[in-house]
């Protein structure tokens, strides 16, 4: 794999500059699309609760989860063999379509619709999430990546804050009813026209996104066109990388425990507890406040910083589900009160575990093959995801919500105690990463491929 990358003639500073307004315009469409994201499947999922309909919250997550799981093969490969700004572009289209298909679903509950457009925006973020990804340490240093990573998150974050938070005020809103048929109440129309008019802000963005004049594009990358089968084939070459395969084992882990824990905490508030629909959405809002929070000084470290951090971090986020699960032991007065407090602790303590596992799952794959990790990463966690949505169900049929928090809580403290069992032995084995390269963060990048490692040669040697 040969690649010539484009120099520039442009001076360090005005480089600088450029470089700073493409990580700008890439984590604006991105943040816009993580807002329609939340904003939409909390509105979906409010009123689907509030109409009885349980199972919709774990249908909707198993949707949009699919595309990754069937595509993220494919999208890796778009990544790695395509112009990532042009990728984005298609993508934020894509995302106007599914929005389109969203407000008419909203407006008249078709939950078919709504369901087609969860669909459609999981795959936009399928296609989406390589490119933006990839670029990062395209565009800046491998010692910068976790603190562009921690600053993406706290946009992201504020963004998907808004969106939790909005979907409930947004629904409560009348005062446009007057202008409306009584049967189609103002608050649906409301997030509709909200959710398709940001969409058109962040394909607005992305035209003006310029290509990186360090992009590494692999000209003569495979076609995976077994799509999920050829994911599942690099799945099984990650134990040729421990400390690569652990950490997407990790984050897809707290991809399936972080999305069952918003379907219970809806649960909760709304159905249990007996919050409004604002009162509720306040509830996800402080889980992201505080991963928002705990994403800053996880920004401080290095690409390697995830050893230290991973089991401490992951019990952090045990323990504060499972308190949270005693919420209805209190009296109604300090029940919200409980809950917010929980939630900003288990927040903090997912911030500082997934910041570290993001950026050494950007920086560690060879330079050809940084899509192709990436797309892994999205199958890996979109599958934590789906195997989430049909745990909610099952906890939904047969038990109450806080039981499910209790019992979420009580396997991630397992969990934690598991990785920090496989960190330990890796930094034991011969396989571990010299932390002295803690000074020199680039040098975690491999030089060569753990899909397509060389051959031997005939006397039996590398």
């Amino acid at each position: 794999m040969k690649s010539t990358p484009v120099q520039s003639a442009a001076t360090p500073l005005n480089q600088k500059a450029g470089q700073g307004r493409r990580l700008f315009l890439m984590g604006s469409t991105y943040a816009l699309g993580t807002f329609n994201d939340n904003f939409f499947k909390q509105a979906a999922g409010l009123l689907a609760l509030s109409f009885g309909f349980k199972e919709i919250q774990g249908e909707a997550g198993m949707v949009f989860a699919m595309p990754f799981v069937l595509f993220s093969a494919w999208a890796g490969w778009l990544a790695d063999r395509l112009p990532k700004s042009s990728i984005v572009v298609w993508a934020k289209a894509l995302e106007v379509l599914a929005m389109c298909f969203g407000a008419y679903g909203l407006i008249t509950l078709n939950w078919q619709f709504i369901l087609a457009m969860v669909g459609t925006m999981g795959l936009q973020s399928t296609i989406f999430s390589p490119a933006l990804n990839g670029s990062i340490p395209e565009t800046v240093s491998s010692a910068a990546v976790p603190k562009v990573n921690a600053a993406l998150k706290l946009a992201t974050t504020l963004t998907i804050l808004a969106g939790i938070a909005l979907a409930g005020v947004g629904l409560d809103q009348v005062w446009g009813q007057p202008l409306l048929p009584e049967s189609i109440p103002f608050g649906r129309v409301f997030v509709a026209g909200i959710a398709l008019l940001v969409a058109l802000l962040g394909l607005a963005a992305a035209l003006f996104i310029s290509p990186s004049p360090m992009a590494d594009v692999s000209r003569h990358a495979k076609f995976p066109w077994a799509g999920p089968l050829d994911s599942l084939r690099d799945c099984a070459r990650l134990p040729q990388d421990p400390s690569l395969g652990l950490t997407l084992l990790a984050e897809a882990y707290f991809y399936l425990i972080s999305s069952l824990a918003v379907f219970l905490i809806n649960d909760l508030g709304k159905t249990e507890l007996h919050f409004s629909f604002t009162q509720t959405s306040l509830l996800p809002l402080a889980l992201m406040l505080g991963l928002c929070a705990g994403s800053m000084p996880a920004g401080r470290g290095s690409p390697l910083s995830w050893h230290k951090l991973l089991m401490p971090a992951g019990m952090g986020m045990g323990v504060g589900l499972l308190l949270s699960g005693l919420a209805p032991w209190f009296s109604p007065a300090v029940r919200l009160y409980w809950l917010v407090a929980v939630y900003l602790f288990t927040g903090f303590a997912g911030g500082l575990y997934l910041i570290p596992l993001t950026s050494f799952i950007q920086v560690r794959p060879c330079r050809f093959e940084k899509g192709r990790v990436l797309g892994l990463s999205g199958f890996m966690s979109f599958t934590g995801i789906i195997i989430s949505g049909s745990l909610y169900n099952l906890i939904a049929e047969h038990a109450l919500a806080s039981t499910g928090l209790i019992l979420a809580g009580t396997a991630s403290l397992g969990f934690a105690l598991l990785l920090g069992l496989c960190v330990s032995r890796i930094q034991k084995s011969r396989l571990r990463i010299d932390p002295s390269l803690k000074s020199n963060p680039a040098a975690v990048t491999l030089s060569t491929s753990i899909f397509n490692p060389p051959k031997p040669d005939h006397k039996g040697s590398l």
